[in-house]
């Protein structure tokens, strides 16, 4: 076998394997953009809910502040986070398939993610270490 075949390979198999967990961390980052609008949302919901419908209220719309009354921005308002709502939940389906591949992947190539090596040494330091492991480091 050559030495430059098997680094080559590992390099791709790392390089994939970054890339995927890059993958799950930007899901990570949307789903957590998207909760803090959720929380956005259903603050300015229930602070008008019980307010006058014909009471003016401002909405920022594109970066313009608009005029319009509760009863006007409060059905959009309710439908923005019925749709933020929606697609949180896509959004974490689509994180648990690519968390799935992820883990599927580290096991296919005994990848051990760096913490989790750690814990298996402490774990494993009264032991006597016997054969050599094939993971790779990530």
């Amino acid at each position: 076998a050559d030495p430059g075949n098997a680094a080559r390979a590992a390099q791709e198999i790392m390089r994939k394997y970054q890339l995927m967990k890059s993958e799950v961390k930007q899901y990570l980052m949307k789903i957590t953009e998207l909760d803090s609008e959720r929380n956005a949302h259903s603050l300015v919901i229930n602070t008008i809910k019980d307010l006058d419908p014909a009471r003016r209220c401002f909405r920022l719309i594109g970066g313009i502040l608009v005029e319009r009354t509760v009863k006007e921005v409060l059905p959009a308002v309710q439908n923005n986070l019925k749709g933020i709502d929606a697609m949180i939940k896509q959004l974490s389906k689509q994180l648990k398939v690519k968390q799935a591949e992820v883990d599927e992947y580290e096991e296919k190539y005994n990848i051990k993610p760096v913490g989790q090596l750690a814990q298996q040494m402490k774990a494993g330091e009264g032991k006597t270490r016997e054969g050599k492991s094939g993971g790779v480091l990530a």
